[in-house]
């Protein structure tokens, strides 16, 4: 039975992600939970320290002070570990996003800028974003998934454009997947030296609201 919960939890996180990218399994117990969270927060650590290229599954075990096993135990290789930190970042986005669900179609334009200060606050608080971005473009099957991430993030936006436009939900989705798009270039832009460039953010917000005012408008 415990076996079989398992594989429900496993088959129901993981089944959208190429096959080399899946967890072999997920922790059930607190200890395995623990380590667990060690190996995603070194790997963030040394992501950004080290990059993709030189990222590598023996220094994160080292960084949690955990054996290489463990690691091994829940992920295949470190591309797997990268795959389940862009989960988390699309996740808590996500979350943020479908809160703006519930505005009033006049609150929509003047609460754009307020949610770009949210996304600006999750790189801001956690620079790492960037560099789990970045390696998610390193393979091909990281693409592949790198743009399912960012597909559901669009879908998350698509209620809050249906308050400013009649548009079908498919012209209404497209719209989504270029802010989203353009959003995480930008952001990617404007970190630097360690820091957020709070004139590149607002120049984002500023493309933003000028492209759903266009929108509103049918242009």
């Amino acid at each position: 039975m415990t076996s079989a919960r398992q594989s429900e939890s496993k088959d129901s996180r993981d089944v959208n992600r190429p096959k080399s990218l899946r967890l072999r399994h997920r922790p059930v117990q607190r200890r395995g939970q623990v380590r667990f969270d060690k190996i995603l927060s070194a790997a963030r650590h040394l992501l950004m320290e080290k990059g993709i290229e030189g990222f590598v599954v023996e220094d994160i075990a080292e960084y949690a002070e955990i054996p290489v096993g463990s690691v091994y135990q829940f992920f295949p290789n470190k591309l797997a570990i990268v795959a389940e930190l862009a989960v988390d970042d699309t996740n808590s986005l996500i979350e943020d996003l479908e809160r703006y669900h519930v505005l009033p179609a006049e609150k929509l334009t003047e609460n754009v800028g307020e949610m770009i200060a949210q996304v600006a606050i999750r790189w801001r608080e956690d620079p790492s974003r960037s560099a789990v971005w970045l390696a998610m473009k390193s393979t091909a099957e990281t693409c592949a998934m790198a743009e399912e991430q960012s597909s559901r993030m669009a879908a998350a936006v698509v209620p809050v454009l249906r308050l400013l436009s009649s548009w079908s939900d498919k012209e209404l989705k497209l719209v989504a997947d270029v802010i989203i798009e353009l959003s995480q270039s930008i952001m990617l832009l404007a970190y630097r030296e360690g820091r957020l460039d709070e004139d590149v953010v607002a120049e984002l917000e500023r493309v933003i609201r000028g492209y759903l005012r266009a929108v509103a408008l049918d242009l």
